[in-house]
């Protein structure tokens, strides 16, 4: 037998082989992962595990995994998880599951990966989860570095792009065995939103007049002044607030969901009822709250005269904590509308929030680290 035969039989079986080997190889067979369709179509041709145990949640999807009960599947964070120690008043998901604090990290915040520092992880992650964002560490480019699959998740709300937060969710829950949860969290959000709005909407038919409310200190890429707010706020959407900041793609002030206002449009509308967002603590004496207390201005308004101030959970710290959005309506609720709330405790019910979605009661906890001043009227002003 010519010997050549066999040494190109051995060539060829080492080029068919190496060509299979997912893990770190620079032609990965995947693509991110964005569908349930493709989730599946990738299963069928066992591209992607049939259960999975270990994950690396990237970009702010780490509550979405906690909301899945998946906290114990996690192996890495992003070092925005980890930083945030200090401020774990921010995310319910970090007080409840301190844990994190001691995972390795897999990349840097807002979706900054390294395939390297995935590769080298002693536990190895059969899944990375990263926020649909365009930014950061491009996801084919992590697919095919990695040979690990991506699954992509749009970083959408509960109430505005609505669609795409149940989407993901239910990507997620298809490709963590989680189906069932995932369906369970959304109606849990179908109903709360819908009873907060049926009550809210009882104060309408009683034909009385809506108190014009504002929102400062409103968190986008960190912490803010009272100046800081947000048209279109969820927490107003719910409640049926009666908000003068309103979308508008024809007005460039307001044009914008998140939106930097001038002192003068505040004393202008000159709010009923003003509402701070406790993001605003991080800044220090430049915060929200000092604003109100030692501004001649912001105190001159006849909210803060008449001591109708009023303080929210962070609604939004690395993307929006949706536990958040949903305790702060109920809060918003009760204090528009009293008597349709009666029934509410508004930290008893921020409580069952976290038990559902978290997994623990963790109101105390979270509001310790925002000097016990949640879901308050103001008192010190």
């Amino acid at each position: 037998m010519n010997w050549k035969f066999p040494v190109f039989v051995f060539i060829l079986l080492l080029v068919m082989f190496s060509g299979c080997v997912r893990r770190g190889s620079t032609s990965a067979p995947l693509e991110p992962i964005r569908t349930l369709e493709q989730l599946e179509l990738y299963r069928q041709r066992g591209l992607f595990p049939e259960k999975i145990e270990r994950i690396f949640c990237s970009g702010g999807t780490l509550r979405l995994a906690v909301y899945l009960d998946c906290a114990d599947k996690v192996v890495a964070v992003d070092t925005n998880e980890r930083r945030e120690q200090g401020r774990s008043g921010m995310k319910a998901y970090l007080v409840a599951h301190p844990e994190f604090y001691d995972l390795p990290v897999g990349g840097e915040t807002s979706g900054r990966d390294n395939p390297e520092t995935i590769l080298g992880l002693e536990n190895q992650p059969q899944l990375i989860i990263k926020a649909d964002t365009n930014a950061g560490y491009d996801p084919v480019e992590l697919t095919r570095r990695t040979g690990i699959p991506v699954l992509l998740v749009p970083m959408r709300g509960i109430t505005v792009g609505r669609e795409g937060f149940d989407a993901g969710l239910r990507l997620m829950g298809a490709a963590l065995g989680k189906q069932e949860r995932a369906e369970a969290v959304l109606e849990f959000f179908d109903r709360e939103m819908t009873e907060i709005k049926l009550r809210t909407q009882k104060e309408e038919i009683l034909g009385r007049s809506k108190p014009l409310v504002y929102v400062g200190g409103v968190s986008y890429n960190g912490s803010h002044a009272f100046n800081s707010t947000e048209a279109g706020y969820p927490p107003f959407v719910i409640a049926n607030a009666n908000s003068p900041i309103k979308e508008n793609e024809n007005e460039p002030l307001l044009g914008k969901r998140h939106t930097m206002l001038a002192k003068e449009k505040i004393l202008e509308w000159n709010p009923d009822i003003l509402f701070l967002d406790l993001g605003t603590l991080y800044l220090g004496a430049a915060s929200g709250l000092v604003e109100l207390q030692n501004d001649s201005s912001y105190r001159s308004l006849k909210a803060v005269r008449a001591g109708n101030v009023y303080t929210l959970l962070p609604n939004t710290f690395y993307f929006v904590n949706h536990d958040a959005v949903l305790i702060n309506a109920w809060f918003v609720g009760k204090t528009l509308c009293p008597e349709q709330f009666a029934d509410i405790d508004p930290k008893r019910k921020a409580d069952e929030i976290f038990t559902f979605l978290v997994g623990k009661a963790v109101f105390d906890q979270l509001n310790a680290e925002l000097d016990d001043l949640a879901l308050e009227r103001l008192k010190k002003l």
